[in-house]
């Protein structure tokens, strides 16, 4: 029955897709296209368009211009609901046009649009396809790209599409990364044994490896991140630019070929200035990329060879990742351009590449670190042979060496109570306010939240006073500069004078001061915020001949409330009472 409906088709349906219930999956079809290179083609101008004959894995370079599909395609299965997906998640405009009636009904799903906002949330472009069984549907599909004109269209049933046992290429992509994640953090640990700067390129070299796959296969749209067109090619910049870094330390460039070692910098340089021409879009940045990486890695490939020749014996397992990444990162390249044909060898074989790459590479640096190891182990045994020889030496040749041995000792006692005042000193300045010598803004904002924490957890009183000099900016108009200097040493001695011990006071900013006041009833709270008012008013800053500098100050008293939920609403509603005070005419308190 199936087969007498194809035969009442028009002519032109017979060379549509069918879809059959024998079929849950279509990976292999014909598929027009059209390219537009003045960009100003509509859908309404694609029906009478002549579109030339492609198939549904393609690639078509690099190009400006606008690509258009035509895809007809003819249900005979007893399933109306079909997924159509493509391959590449990096076209910035990917949008699927339909008639209905007389108007064209679209759905986006190009690199711009987010997530949510798709009618499938899939990172690779996806749409849901309603054919009743016996029709057909001709759709349009209409795509730019600044990464490369390819990709592949495949045609799911929705039930093999959502088959929760159906392995996707983005899954390839998470495993491939989270086994990256392992590399790094081992050789992290490595670093920490050896602290070496090659295991640094190498943790860095696999995170921008990292970041490369997470957009090349789209997973960063998953964070909610705004899609980017050149993301793909700034990344794989900055990827070959680690791996040149990290090349040249690993193959010891400059102690061995000095010259050498200076090109391998200037192409990082070159690396590092071509994913900033690439980021911002300037033309033919891509290409001239393209470029200069196959010249580094032929050069790349030249001098592992020579290193391996003059008996670096790793080195053939350095040159084994090599002949295995560069070939396949080469098809990736080639079907890019255009210059070979996209199917799955040429547009995945990479990840098999990259995956050989990283296995090869951690192994050499597993077998650098055991390397060194023998060599510290050897060192030890040497010297305990040293030793034992020493041991037959004249006693007065061992109480020279112990006491150039004790020398040595009182040096690094000397040294590590140096690092011990130094580190004392340091934190000091962290967080101590250098005029006022109190506490600094950084520091009470961080001991806040645990104030804030205790009194909750066991009911207990929690009281901020902001504190705010009056007139201060007319002090410094008046009185210059240094004497406003002085007035915060005097506030702050003053206030260091009436506080408690138990208390925390902290130069909030400017000529503003902070106290947090734990475990007291608010009473009480509000005598001490009456003693520092007072205490402020009564001191003086002699002025030469003139009439002693005198000031004041205005505060803003809060307390804890059942209903706060952090120490920011406490500091906002002191803020708020200082600011009342000020507005009573200062010199005064107020309590919110």
């Amino acid at each position: 029955m199936k087969y007498l409906m194809l035969l009442l088709f028009p002519l032109h349906l017979l060379l549509a897709l069918t879809l059959s219930d024998e079929q849950g999956r279509y990976t292999n079809f014909d598929l027009p296209h059209l390219y537009d290179a003045s960009n100003k083609l509509t859908i309404e101008d694609m029906p009478q368009q002549s579109f030339e004959t492609g198939t549904n894995q393609f690639t078509y370079g690099y190009l400006d211009g606008t690509r258009w599909f035509k895809l007809t395609l003819t249900n005979t299965s007893n399933n109306n609901d079909f997924i159509l997906t493509f391959s590449e998640p990096l076209w910035k405009e990917f949008d699927l046009y339909l008639l209905k009636g007389n108007e064209w009904e679209v759905s986006r799903a190009g690199l711009f649009i987010p997530l949510d906002q798709r009618e499938i949330h899939d990172t690779n472009p996806a749409f849901a396809l309603n054919i009743p069984g016996g029709e057909s549907q001709t759709i349009y599909i209409k795509g730019k790209s600044s990464s490369g004109q390819l990709g592949a269209l495949e045609i799911f049933s929705s039930h093999e599409y959502f088959n929760p046992s159906r392995f996707d290429l983005p899954d390839l992509y998470l495993f491939f990364i989270l086994f990256l994640f392992v590399i790094a953090f081992f050789n992290l640990y490595l670093f920490t044994a050896r602290q070496e700067k090659l295991y640094i390129l190498y943790i860095l070299y696999i995170f921008s490896l990292i970041i490369w796959l997470g957009v090349k296969s789209g997973l960063y749209l998953i964070l909610d991140f705004n899609g980017w067109d050149q993301g793909l090619h700034v990344t794989g910049a900055l990827v070959v630019l680690l791996l040149t870094l990290f090349s040249s330390e690993f193959l010891e460039l400059k102690q061995r070929f000095v010259l050498m070692d200076k090109i391998f910098k200037a192409f990082a340089l070159v690396f590092f200035i071509l994913a900033l021409a690439i980021a911002v879009d300037i033309a033919y940045t891509s290409l001239i990329f393209n470029i200069v990486s196959s010249i580094f890695f032929t050069t790349l490939l030249f001098v592992s060879i020579k290193v391996w020749r003059e008996g670096h014996l790793e080195m053939r397992y350095y040159l084994i990742a090599l002949i295995i990444y560069m070939p396949t990162m080469g098809m990736l390249t080639l079907s890019f351009n255009g210059l070979i044909d996209n199917h799955d060898l040429t547009r995945y074989a990479f990840i098999f590449g990259s995956f050989a790459e990283v296995i090869f590479f951690n192994s050499l640096m597993i077998s650098h670190y055991h390397i060194v190891f023998q060599e510290k182990i050897r060192i030890q045994n040497e010297l305990i042979k040293v030793k034992e020889e020493k041991e037959i030496l004249l006693e007065d040749e061992i109480k020279e060496r112990v006491k150039d041995l004790e020398s040595i000792n009182e040096k690094l006692v000397a040294q590590a109570k140096e690092l011990e005042t130094t580190q004392e000193h340091l934190r000091l300045e962290a967080t101590t306010d250098s005029l006022s010598n109190l506490y600094n803004r950084r520091y009470i904002i961080g001991i806040s939240d645990r104030l804030f924490d205790t009194a909750l957890r066991y009911s207990q009183n929690l009281s901020v006073i902001m504190i705010d000099l009056d007139d201060f900016k007319n002090i410094n108009d008046t009185y210059g500069h240094a004497i406003g200097d002085e007035v915060i040493i005097r506030c702050a001695k003053v206030l260091k004078e009436t506080v408690r011990t138990s208390d925390i006071l902290a130069r909030y900013g400017g000529e503003e001061f902070l106290m947090l006041i734990p475990n007291t009833p608010n009473e009480e709270v509000l005598d001490l915020a009456n003693r520092i008012r007072e205490n402020i008013e009564n001191e003086k800053i002699p002025y030469g001949n003139e009439e002693p500098l005198s000031f004041t100050m205005s505060l803003g008293i809060t307390h804890l409330q059942e209903n706060d939920l952090n120490m920011d609403q406490l500091i906002q509603r002191a803020d708020k009472a200082l600011y009342t005070a000020k507005s009573k005419g200062k010199n005064c308190i107020e309590v919110l």
